[in-house]
């Protein structure tokens, strides 16, 4: 953490006996990341002299927002074998990718930050600063943790093999690749127009969110300006495709971007879809945490 901010522990944890999960203490970045994104710590911006709580689990799948505290909250989504010991061994070691992690909670802090204050298009331009962070690196990783080189190999193979569109279109791959049978990748993704708070916009939103989506056999099922049911992968995508059209501009290139006097309120634009890409940068980590702590 940087000298802007600190965490204080709000957990009634024995920290003499798990003193590695005491996030006012312990500077570990995966530490960070995992406590935010539990919902389970508060953040002091000393340059403001403001506190920030963050109480929505987005390992969560779908997030639960407004959680009541509770040390059973850092152990729900890991399998029952794992207990606090466990996880207290695990953070008491400073990750390799230091920087990286390091890199990775401060761009999530903002986010979250950014969030809390209703600056959504922010919000979001810190959340796809996120997935370019990440997309390269967490297949390294997950494939760092293999003891099967044979398998690791073959899997750099598929990720590499015809991928035109760079580091993104890898990780693209890595996620199908990897976790195709899980439950989360085979749910949906909804975006909830009722978070509009302009009746009109409803409609005019809803058709550019469904521009956006090339692939139509992404949206699972939709309720007419009030719900969008989107693939897991197909919300990557999505969130792609935002980033190209909202915030790449050339007029003589590209003819269909999305325009600030198309969407009149961005704030409002951006509000129903953050969250939710949180929550999937979120479960993806989660599983290389899980990978990791294996």
């Amino acid at each position: 953490m940087n000298s802007r901010y600190t965490y204080s522990e709000i957990l009634n944890l024995d920290f003499n006996s798990y003193s590695s999960l005491n996030v006012s203490e312990n500077r570990n970045h995966l530490l960070g990341i995992f406590r935010l994104l539990t919902g389970t710590v508060n953040c002091l911006d000393e340059y403001l002299s403001k506190t920030y709580k963050f109480r929505t689990n987005y390992f969560q799948f779908p997030f639960q927002p407004d959680q009541r505290l509770n040390k059973s909250i850092l152990l729900n989504q890991f399998e029952n074998e794992v207990e606090l010991s466990d996880l207290n061994d695990y953070f008491r070691v400073e990750r390799r990718n230091k920087l990286f992690y390091e890199i990775i909670e401060c761009e999530l802090l903002n986010c979250l930050i950014a969030n809390k204050q209703q600056n959504y298009s922010l919000a979001f331009l810190y959340l796809y600063r996120i997935i370019e962070g990440i997309s390269y690196s967490l297949p390294l990783i997950y494939a760092s943790k293999s003891k099967d080189y044979n398998k690791s190999f073959e899997l750099f193979q598929k990720l590499f093999n015809g991928v035109k569109d760079g580091e993104l279109g890898i990780f693209k791959k890595f996620i199908e690749e990897i976790y195709k049978n899980e439950d989360f990748f085979n749910s949906t993704i909804n975006i909830k127009l009722d978070l509009i708070e302009i009746e009109e916009l409803k409609e005019k939103y809803y058709k550019i969110y469904t521009s956006i989506i090339i692939k139509k056999d992404t949206i699972i099922d939709f309720t007419e300006y009030e719900e969008l049911k989107i693939s897991f992968l197909g919300y990557f995508e999505f969130l792609i495709g935002i980033r190209n059209k909202y915030f790449h501009f050339l007029q003589g290139i590209k003819k269909d971007n999305i325009r600030t006097m198309d969407v009149l309120y961005p704030e409002m634009f951006f509000k129903p879809i953050i969250d939710n890409g949180i929550n999937w940068v979120s479960i993806i980590l989660f599983e290389i945490m899980k990978n990791d702590l294996k």
